[in-house]
């Protein structure tokens, strides 16, 4: 039947969000786990669901969204009538983390005003490689706040079509 997802579309639809964290430095575990949130249904699931559906151990899933919940990327909800905690994906999750990157951003930055402090510009190089993350944080600092409140204006708009 058109628009109903298979078993195997779905293992494949998780295990490529788990090869993409992998990729961007993250465990794969954390992407498939994030795959089938962004996917199940019901959007809650209780960490036995989830384990059953990305094939992992109880430990493996307690401790990968243990650090997805670390993360702000998804957040453990009661459901009553049920004695198990379960998770979803934490709405307003992906502008959230660009406001966080904007702080380690901001962290980055003053490191590297404390570098170049250090130098005392001694050592040109090591003065311009410095200077470019400097002007690097800056920039970010002030365009990412513009660009996350028009995604945020941009989603409000369309999520109430």
């Amino acid at each position: 039947m058109e628009g109903e997802r298979t078993n195997a579309e779905l293992k494949d639809y998780v295990e490529r969000w788990g090869m993409l964290f992998e990729f961007l430095g993250g465990t794969r575990m954390m992407g498939k786990i994030l795959g089938w949130l962004l996917v199940c249904d019901p959007p809650e699931q209780s960490a036995s669901d989830i384990a059953r559906a990305v094939g992992a151990s109880a430990g493996t899933v307690s401790t990968t969204t243990r650090a997805l919940l670390q993360a702000a990327m998804i957040e453990r909800i009661g459901v009553p009538g049920k004695r198990s905690a379960y998770f979803r994906v934490r709405p307003g999750m992906w502008a959230d983390l660009l406001k966080r990157r904007m702080e380690y951003g901001r962290t980055m930055g003053q490191l590297a005003e404390e570098g170049l402090g250090l130098i005392s510009g001694s050592d040109d190089d090591a003065a311009l490689r410095l200077r470019e993350i400097g002007s690097y944080c800056r920039f970010v600092e002030s365009e990412l706040p513009v660009f996350v409140a028009r995604w945020e204006k941009e989603w409000e708009k369309e999520r109430n079509e």
